[in-house]
């Protein structure tokens, strides 16, 4: 009974042992998440990428707290929210109203019913987030999203004095001149929607010398870009030139330029100057430009050619055009408003076809009967002078019906050749979609394949005594960095063999790829792909901390960007 006693007390220290390791093991990977989050969101997002069973493992705190990061991640990395949905509602559930974590977990679900597009349980998401956030002033950042998030939702709404009451309250919060020029923009854009030039073009220009000031050359391009739009908008082609060409100049090489193309073209085409200039802009426009800016571009393109008397590729622009447009129709067909218009276009075209059709009918029927009359005339004169021409006007008569009842065919062989082609694009287009499924179920089996091995790579490479060595290493605990212990030579060699034995067709990828890489270098880039973490994979090159290993990394992805360069 005695040894009963000691043995149940024995795995209930060892049970509370393991609790608190694993306790801690998640802190830390939540508080290294944090800490790389604003300058590496995406390295972040991967550390958070946890299997579904380890979630389940996390207690009702520590799920409240990965909720948050997790979106943190997903909305800094610009993804869709969708995924987080049911952990931001544990967030909700384990966080008080006088807590700011709560405000932050109903700024993600705000954002994410502007995602699936329901606007009034985003509304209320954000102006509880700010009722949570008034406690909280030094918590600036937090709301600031929020302001800026509310104000959003209620201009795209068309209620523009509560958004100008959110941007107004954004500017107040903010501190820095980068921030201060954001605010400054959408302030100026609720003035200029209610034809205020003055207060636009005034509150514009301050928001660019912000701009200036903070430095940030993509924010000085955007706002010179909604400047030389704001000018466009008052008429003033001049000015709103020489501010598009300049947010252009400026605009760094790496971002997005088609909305700057599509402006900068669509001034030169209504300033008439330069044509030629207009038609390249706006078709460079078309390769970067979203797709509610690439309709306005096509429509630009197709009047430009137009003009041109390049009809061929006008009528090319405007299929394009027509096609986006029903596009959209489809795929947007969000309220009964937008329908009620729909039919109400859809109808006036009709009409109007009707119309032209009832026009040309008379048209045609009033030049037959003028044709008749002068026939009969012609005929009526000559009578009685001339039988033979009698005759010979009957033959040609008789020729014209003849070349009418051709043409009728024609035109029905035309309207069936035009019916059995509109079936074969049906056709083809339902075989490329059929296509396209395909690829994607291909391509996203290959994908699980390859997570697959990576999963049983890292599996095989945690087996290994070298790969224990690391972990046992990783796990000092010593004070003094001097007095910590890293791989040895041979050991740095026996964990070379075993990684480049498991990993090979990932070193031959880097051969290919990277023939110049030492072998060092392919081993960095393997343990990188393994779950250790920095501190371990510098235990694995003989450091003791992470310094060296971050200046390694460095010139690694140098010399890795030089080659791809080369090549």
């Amino acid at each position: 009974m005695a040894n009963l006693k000691i043995t149940t007390a024995l795995l209930t220290v060892l049970l509370l042992l393991s609790s608190c390791s694993h306790n801690s093991e998640t802190g830390t990977l939540f508080s290294h998440a944090d800490a790389i989050m604003e300058e590496y969101p995406d390295s972040a997002l991967r550390l958070l990428d946890l299997p579904p069973e380890e979630i389940e493992e996390l207690s009702d705190k520590e799920c409240a707290r990965y909720a948050l990061l997790l979106a943190r991640a997903t909305d800094k990395c610009k993804l869709s929210l969708f995924d987080c949905d049911s952990l931001l509602n544990v967030a909700l559930r384990n966080y008080d109203d006088d807590e700011k974590e709560k405000a932050v977990a109903l700024l993600y679900k705000g954002r994410l019913a502007v995602e699936i597009e329901k606007k009034e349980e985003a509304i209320s998401y954000f102006q509880e987030g700010l009722t949570i956030i008034q406690n909280f002033p030094k918590a600036l950042k937090i709301k600031k999203l929020l302001l800026s998030s509310l104000g959003n939702i209620y201009f795209d709404a068309g209620y523009y004095d509560e958004s100008i009451g959110m941007y107004k309250a954004l500017y107040q919060c903010c501190t820095t001149e980068l921030d201060k020029s954001m605010a400054l923009n959408n302030i100026s854009t609720y003035y200029c929607i209610i034809d205020e030039e003055d207060s636009t073009l005034m509150i514009q220009r301050k928001a660019l010398n912000y701009a200036i000031a903070s430095g940030d050359s993509l924010q000085i391009a955007m706002s010179k870009h909604n400047l030389s739009l704001e000018f466009d908008g008052f008429d003033e082609l001049d000015s709103a030139l020489y501010y598009a060409q300049s947010a252009l100049r400026i605009l760094p090489q790496k971002e997005n330029h088609g909305i700057y193309y599509s402006n900068l073209g669509n001034i030169l085409l209504k300033t008439g100057r330069n044509k030629d200039s207009a038609l390249y802009y706006l078709t460079e426009a078309l390769e970067d430009i979203p797709i509610e800016g690439k309709i306005s571009c096509l429509k630009s393109l197709y009047n430009l050619e137009k003009e041109n008397r390049d009809y061929e590729t006008a009528n090319i622009y405007l299929e394009e055009h027509s096609a986006i447009i029903d596009s959209l129709y489809c795929i947007e067909q969000s309220s009964e408003m937008q329908q009620l218009i729909y039919e109400y276009n859809t109808k006036m075209r009709v009409q109007e076809e009707q119309f032209k059709g009832k026009r040309i009918i008379q048209y045609t029927t009033a030049g037959f009967i003028i044709v008749c009359l002068l026939i009969i005339l012609i005929y009526q004169n000559r009578i009685n002078r001339k039988k033979r021409l009698q005759l010979q006007y009957e033959q040609s008569l008789e020729q014209t019906q003849n070349k009418l009842s051709a043409l009728e065919t024609t035109i029905e062989n035309n309207q069936l050749m035009i019916t059995l082609l509109q079936q074969k694009q049906s056709d083809l287009k339902q075989e490329h979609e059929n296509k396209k499924q395909q690829i994607e179920e291909r391509e996203h089996a290959i994908a699980c394949l390859k997570k697959e091995k990576q999963q049983l790579i890292d599996w095989l490479f945690a087996q290994s005594s070298i790969y224990k060595r690391v972990i046992t290493l990783s796990e000092q605990t010593a004070t003094n960095k001097k007095q910590m212990k890293a791989l040895t030579t041979t050991e740095q060699e026996q964990l070379k063999k075993t990684v480049f034995g498991i990993y090979k067709s990932y070193i031959s990828f880097l051969h290919n790829e990277y023939p110049k890489l030492t072998e060092n270098d392919q081993l960095l880039l393997c343990l990188q792909e393994t779950s250790l973490d920095p501190l371990s994979i510098a235990i694995c090159f003989g450091y003791t901390d992470t310094h060296p290993l971050n200046q390694k990394k460095y010139r690694l992805k140098e010399r890795m960007s030089e080659e791809k360069s080369k090549m």
